[in-house]
């Protein structure tokens, strides 16, 4: 009796499966944030609707919020924005990238990245998807 108890607890507490719309959606955000992050505008228009988006600029201005964020809660260097423009101004990749990294104060600052980039395009997810139906029907 206890296996039939065990076996209906998992059945009662299942968490329901991936929904198709869902994967679809998480990977439009995906291919639309690596396009922001390489400085693409994610932009489309459905039928008879007005243009929606996320420009690159729009993208810089959220992952500036986030920089001056992190600047004023951490105890991040307060030379990391001096040092980041300085290096770009010497093209030096390396230590512009480095201070980059600093500035982001993340394990992980391409998916820090990322994810700003997620926040910005997932209200769009829906109509993007219904905006690329839509031009394969043409």
């Amino acid at each position: 009796m206890g296996a039939l108890r065990k076996a209906q607890f998992e059945y009662d507490n299942r968490l329901p499966g991936e929904h198709p719309d869902d994967v679809a959606e998480r990977a439009w955000i995906d291919n639309a944030a690596a396009d922001l992050l390489e400085g693409r505008d994610v932009t489309f228009k459905r039928r008879l609707r007005s243009s929606q988006g996320v420009t690159f600029d729009q993208f810089a201005v959220a992952v500036d919020e986030f920089l001056m964020g992190q600047l004023s809660g951490s105890g991040m260097s307060p030379s990391v924005l001096g040092r980041l423009v300085l290096a770009a101004k010497r093209k030096d990749s390396s230590e512009a990238s480095s201070a980059a990294d600093e500035a982001i104060a993340s394990a992980d600052p391409t998916e820090a990245l990322q994810e700003i980039a997620r926040t910005l395009l997932r209200p769009l997810a829906r109509d993007g998807l219904i905006a690329q139906a839509e031009d394969a029907e043409l």
